[in-house]
């Protein structure tokens, strides 16, 4: 498997990459990140990554569309910078939603670090964090903690 994604859709005539996937390549290349990096650091394997950023997979040879789901969305936005703004430009509101808590959630957080690996070390944990969040709760329970927060927020 290449070390980046295949950013050419000449492979794939005819299928159209869904908007959210264009935007986390666009920010991905941006970023400098290496794939393996960038799995390690949003805990999804290197073929998710890659899937996600093309917006296509191959089932029996054939490519097919792949939109990324919210949670894919959320770990490679959290890592990669993506505002929630522009996923709900994409069309993706709950992944927006589910980003806006995480970048709420790292308001309290040091803004300087004392070296790059302390950075870097902090970066590695609130991923983990992350990550363990995300896997313990089903999407019923996400579903039912926002709208939960959604109703306390309007009752303020």
């Amino acid at each position: 498997m290449p070390s980046t994604p295949d950013t050419s859709t000449e492979q794939t005539p005819g299928l159209h990459i869904p908007p959210e996937s264009a935007l986390l390549r666009m920010t991905y290349k941006k970023s400098g990140i290496k794939v393996a990096d960038l799995a390690a650091a949003s805990g999804l394997s290197v073929s998710s990554i890659h899937i996600a950023l093309n917006g296509f997979r191959y089932r029996d040879g054939v490519a097919k569309v792949a939109v990324p789901p919210d949670r894919t969305l959320v770990k490679l936005g959290s890592v990669l910078g993506v505002e929630p703004a522009a996923l709900r430009e994409a069309g993706r509101e709950r992944a927006a939603e589910m980003l806006d808590e995480i970048s709420e959630s790292d308001q309290s957080l040091p803004t300087t670090f004392g070296s790059d690996a302390e950075a870097q070390a902090h970066a590695s944990g609130r991923a983990a964090l992350a990550r363990q969040v995300l896997a313990a709760l089903s999407l019923e329970e996400l579903r039912a903690e926002v709208e939960r927060r959604e109703g306390s927020a309007a009752r303020v």
